[in-house]
């Protein structure tokens, strides 16, 4: 494509040579790294294309190269039995080039993304989470209303004024506090974080001595940048705010929790339903149906064709092709005659539901959701505080969904292994993972008792919309 572009302009007897650039994982920060392939959980369940997880164990060799190879690996799932049988292929096949390098990684865990559906599909409660489902998060930036970050003279003078794009990174050391807190606990952080910039500030006023003076000054341009910050994300928190801060968020966030405890999954849902009536946004609604579905263990075949009937005449026929997808998927499904429970098992063994979380002071991943843990998260939590690993949560994985499997990598004689006090994880998410589910892993890295830390690798950042977004078939009106 390149090459061809370059002809059309008549450009391409300017290029020496013309290379393709192989680009696996991308740092998004220092322990997230993004494959930023959105189409990889289609792939994988609707077309039965491996070509996801051929670049997912591409990148894995590549990370093997320098770090040296994982002698333990941990896998949920179909797609992560896939991509382990790839890898330990292509090392075979590139036995002759191996290098002799200690590992630096002791475990590296691959969950599939449908081991875990109702995660992504719930509203995340994270500051970052929040700022993803509101405003969305690409290549670390998200755009806000221009005029939210204006005084109110800039804004009497500025008729149009364009979106401002913010970089959110852990390079600013308040968002790098601020971004795994609960929305909740995010207003006390930076009430208190204000304090100490005024309190510092404050320090030139009890200056007495050139020495004091010369010390206050070098620590003006870190407080400068602090203060700077603190007025961006104060005036986000202020944004996000004004979009959660009614009824109707809260009424949905309801209807989820209800929905993941299990309350009245066997039956029509007559919020849901008054949703589908009012042609309100189809991805709000498909994320609820999603949740009670695979809360239920299916739906009864009545409920899930009363829904399907209403969706199509409220939205349009188009969207049969569109429940083909999420059936796949293992989202929107039929109920078998003899339920297996499995979810309800999965709830209750893992304590997936954690009521009375403490949101500001959190002691438990369930923080994230406000009261609900990442099943993911919950199992990494069981199989790394364990030297048995997969066989520590083996009762639970058979409810799982595909293989689970625990396997070794031998490694070369000049090859040696790490002890195990260095209890580095790699964590692969194979088909998208969530900020709350990185927000959760960080809080389980903090309080592991094995002192356990964790590299976060996925094929794609996502939330509900943008997961439904590549499973939505398109009306032809928006086709054209």
């Amino acid at each position: 494509m390149c090459t061809q572009r370059l002809e059309k302009y008549n450009i391409i007897g300017e290029f020496k040579n013309i290379m393709e650039l192989e680009l696996d994982l991308i740092p998004f920060d220092l322990d997230l790294l993004t494959l930023e392939y959105p189409l990889g959980f289609k792939e994988m369940c609707t077309e039965l294309d491996d070509s996801c997880l051929f670049q997912v164990s591409r990148s894995l060799m590549s990370l093997q190269s320098y770090f040296g190879f994982f002698p333990n690996i941990i896998g949920i799932g179909p797609s992560a039995a896939k991509v382990n049988t790839m890898i330990q292929r292509m090392r075979k096949e590139g036995a002759a080039y191996e290098k002799p390098l200690t590992p630096r990684i002791e475990t590296l865990v691959l969950i599939d993304r449908r081991v875990d559906l109702v995660t992504p599909l719930s509203t995340q409660l994270t500051y970052e989470g929040l700022i993803d489902e509101l405003f969305g998060i690409k290549n670390n930036e998200a755009k806000f209303p221009g005029k939210a970050f204006l005084s109110d003279e800039e804004k009497a003078q500025q008729d149009e004024v364009k979106p401002k794009g913010i970089t959110l990174t852990s390079n600013d050391t308040i968002y790098n506090v601020a971004r795994d807190l609960n929305f909740n606990a995010l207003g006390p952080f930076l009430g208190k974080k204000a304090k100490q910039i005024s309190a510092a500030y404050n320090e030139k006023n009890d200056a007495k001595s050139l020495q004091q003076l010369k010390q206050f000054v070098s620590k003006l341009p870190h407080m400068q940048a602090e203060r700077k910050s603190l007025e961006i994300q104060t005036t986000i928190a202020g944004l996000v705010k004004s979009r959660i801060n009614n009824s109707e968020f809260r009424h949905t966030l309801g209807i989820e929790q209800s929905l993941r405890e299990g309350l009245e999954v066997d039956r029509v849902n007559e919020d849901i339903e008054e949703m589908i009536y009012k042609q309100e946004p189809l991805k709000k609604v498909l994320r609820l149906l999603c949740i009670q579905c695979i809360a239920a263990d299916g739906l009864k075949p009545k409920i899930l064709e009363s829904y399907k009937r209403e969706v199509i005449h409220s939205y349009g026929y188009h969207h049969l092709i569109t429940f083909d997808r999420l059936e796949k998927c293992g989202l929107l499904y039929m109920q078998e005659k003899t339920p297996k429970k499995s979810y309800p098992i999965l709830r209750s063994t893992l304590n997936l539901v954690v009521n009375n979380v403490n949101e500001r002071e959190p002691n438990d991943i369930a923080y994230v959701h406000s009261g609900y843990a990442p099943l993911t998260v919950r199992l990494v939590s069981w199989m790394t505080q364990s030297l048995k690993g997969l066989k520590y949560v083996a009762d639970m994985v058979k409810h799982l969904p595909g293989p689970a499997f625990q396997d070794s990598q031998k490694l070369s004689t000049t090859q040696d292994r790490l002890e195990h006090s260095d209890n580095h994880t790699l964590v692969y998410f194979l088909g998208g993972c969530t900020y709350a589910e990185v927000s959760a892993l960080r809080f389980l890295a903090q309080h592991h008792p094995n002192n356990a830390t964790f590299t976060i690798a996925t094929t794609k950042i996502i939330n509900g919309n943008s997961l439904l977004d590549t499973l939505i078939e398109p009306s032809s009106k928006d086709k054209t």
